[in-house]
């Protein structure tokens, strides 16, 4: 298997082989065609000097042509010049004539024989070569009455076929070589970006991600290639930095409640306990345990978010309703558990495409993220409304808003911000927001925040408008 380098070389020798060889074929066709047609013009000019003379039966003053002149049935009348009386008499000529049409052909007269006898060796080396004649063959009189046929050695179109030829063979044997040298070279120039792209990408490994290819000096066709690779890179060092920090934070997450439980467990079986030590142990681990479940059903969630498993079973479903069951279902704990009201104001048959515990599971973390940060008394309004052809379901809350530095952050996993909020709050895993936003990016929509400090937070949950006819 041949490199590219190497084929770009066979290629490029190959094209200039052909190209040099296609332009010598040009030049010697057009160069014999218009030697041809030179030499055509000449012997109808001399033809034209001769018919007078030949008619009135005088010498011609021309003396160094060769000519003879023909009856209609072929026989040779007058002559001069020993080449012409050897061309053999064409019967197409004499047709030509009866029609009053002139005749170009060319032609080769038989080698003259040297006088004498030759040795056996030296007679095919001693013969001369039959030379190619150009004839012109014309009527003359009115009405025809003779052939005159006039002819020229054609020794230009030999010396033209024998130079080319020489020419395009020393330009094979010494450019042929310096045009493989110089497309290696130029094959090895504009690969180099290539192999320098090459080594640095066997040098990127998991350690050290960071590391980019090196951008030729040009924007062309390779560094486009590189920019899209870096830009690859930058993507799957992303993923990798966020994979890394998603496995410790859910490491360190699930090592606290273990680590809770083995010691309360160990606290428990030191020494013999009453059944209500036991009892408070175990409702403890049980705690411990729902904590647990928590964090692994967020974790799983989000995993299969990741691998675009959520749209698997989505149908259309009337929004509406959900948000209102939802309310009537959170309405009763705000009020009884955090002294806070819920207030809605949701537009009737607002369709959607998903899936309805998904969806339940989203509204439920931004409801329970808004009582949380809620202060007793306080107010969590529900809306929810078509906008263009989206729609917008807004859960705004009361609370002390979300610090700038917190707000671009807000929706990474395991990110907590409770300092930010309410100066520690109670203990929650970082995950409640990122399932809301893998959720709706699954549903093809977006979950988008705004928020001051001391004035509350507004969290707008966007999702692509269903046409849904009853």
């Amino acid at each position: 298997m041949l490199s590219i380098r190497q084929r770009l070389t066979l290629w490029y020798t190959l094209v200039l082989m052909f190209v040099m060889v296609a332009f010598a074929a040009v030049i010697f066709v057009g160069g014999a065609w218009q030697l041809e047609r030179t030499t055509d013009r000449e012997l109808q000019f001399t033809a034209r000097q001769l018919t007078g003379p030949l008619l009135r039966s005088e010498d011609p003053l021309v003396v160094d042509t060769s000519y003879r002149l023909l009856t209609l049935d072929g026989q040779v009348v007058r002559s001069a010049g020993l080449p012409a009386r050897r061309v053999p008499v064409n019967p197409a000529v004499l047709n030509a004539a009866l029609r009053d049409q002139s005749w170009f052909e060319t032609v080769r007269t038989p080698p003259i024989p040297p006088e004498g006898p030759l040795p056996e060796t030296n007679v095919r080396r001693q013969l001369p070569v039959a030379p190619a004649i150009r004839v012109l063959s014309m009527p003359i009189g009115r009405p025809t009455r003779l052939i005159l046929q006039v002819g020229k050695v054609e020794a230009d179109v030999p010396r033209l076929r024998a130079l080319l030829l020489t020419t395009l063979a020393a330009a094979l044997i010494l450019g042929l070589p310096v045009a493989a040298i110089g497309g290696w070279w130029l094959a090895g120039r504009a690969l180099a970006p290539v192999q320098a792209m090459t080594d640095t990408a066997n040098r990127i490994e998991a350690e050290n991600l960071a590391e980019r290819l090196p951008l030729p000096p040009r924007n062309d066709e390779l560094g486009k290639l590189a920019h899209t690779f870096n830009q690859l890179l930058d993507r799957l060092q992303a993923a990798f930095q966020r994979e890394r920090r998603f496995t410790a934070d859910i490491s360190h997450d699930l090592r606290t409640p273990l680590a809770l439980m083995k010691s309360s467990i160990g606290v428990a079986l030191n020494r013999p306990r009453s059944m209500t030590e036991l009892q408070g142990t175990l409702v403890e681990i049980d705690g411990q345990v729902d904590r647990l479940s928590g964090i692994l059903d967020a974790a799983l969630t989000l995993a299969r978010a990741d691998s675009s498993q959520l749209g698997e079973h989505f149908a259309p479903l009337n929004l509406s309703e959900l948000l209102i069951d939802l309310a009537d279902t959170s309405t009763p704990y705000a009020e009884e558990e955090h002294n806070q009201t819920v207030a809605c104001d949701i537009a009737p048959d607002l369709w959607v495409k998903g899936d309805r515990d998904y969806l339940t599971r989203l509204f439920l973390n931004l409801l329970d993220n808004a009582m949380q940060y809620t202060p007793p008394g306080g107010t969590i309004r529900l809306t929810a409304a078509p906008h263009g052809e989206r729609i917008a379901a807004v859960i705004e809350d009361d609370g002390p808003g979300i610090a700038p530095d917190d707000l671009a952050h807000i929706f990474d996993r395991f990110y907590r911000a409770d300092k930010a909020r309410t100066g520690g709050g109670r203990e929650h895993a970082g995950l409640g927001l990122s399932i809301a936003q893998a959720i709706a990016h699954t549903h093809g929509g977006e979950v988008t925040v705004e928020s001051r400090q001391g004035q509350g937070s507004k969290f707008t949950v966007w999702l692509p408008k269903e046409n849904h006819e009853a």
